[in-house]
């Protein structure tokens, strides 16, 4: 569908919303693969490990690193949509020729040309050299929703009196842009990865 010139998303497309229906979205996604999982399976040991996991899943023990992450994701994401017009997003959305291609950034601006991801860290990071596996993550993302450009943001921790607080007043961005090699490679683990666990591609 088109609307003032720009690319929008069919309805089609969204296939579950995970704060409406989270059991629903978990369940959507095991029909595909998505850029956490294209991701970390974009190494030979990471592939291995992602096939492993995905044949035979083990619950992940909560802890706080991830709750940190989890408590932070409302502001943060209000802060992107404050200062960049890209609003929260909890839609699981496939691909517009494989529907087996899923990605849910959080973020999507409407008119659906830029996405966002939301990340919290123990450690800054260069703005220039964000880490491989969530550049891997962000354009699977944009490759799935067809967006050309990508809002990464991220909020320092720091531990106070044993708890978790943010480390800065505002997080960190940079924009990050389609890189249409990466993404080919992506494509080819994608497809790998459905041969081998889904036992399709």
């Amino acid at each position: 569908m088109e609307e003032d010139g720009e690319v929008m998303i069919d309805p089609y497309r969204f296939k579950a919303n995970k704060a409406i229906d989270f059991a629903g979205w978990i369940t959507a996604r095991e029909f595909g693969v998505t850029a956490t999982q294209v991701a970390s399976g974009a190494t030979p040991a990471g592939f291995r490990d992602l096939v492993i996991e995905l044949r035979d899943p083990q619950p992940i023990e909560d802890n706080g690193y991830m709750k940190f992450g989890r408590d932070q994701e409302g502001p943060i994401s209000l802060w992107v949509k404050s200062g960049f017009e890209i609003m929260p997003n909890e839609w699981l959305i496939a691909h517009e020729d494989n529907s087996k291609y899923l990605a849910t950034p959080d973020g999507l601006s409407l008119d659906h040309t830029s996405i966002s991801e939301i990340k919290t860290t123990g450690k800054d990071w260069n703005p220039e050299n964000i880490p491989i596996k969530y550049r891997r993550q962000v354009q699977w993302q944009l490759y799935v929703t067809g967006a050309e450009r990508c809002l990464f943001a991220w909020m320092l921790r720091a531990e106070t009196f044993g708890m978790f607080v943010p480390a800065w007043i505002d997080p960190k961005h940079v924009w990050i842009d389609r890189d249409e090699e990466m993404i080919s490679d992506l494509s080819a683990v994608a497809d790998r990865v459905l041969e081998a666990v889904r036992g399709d591609a």
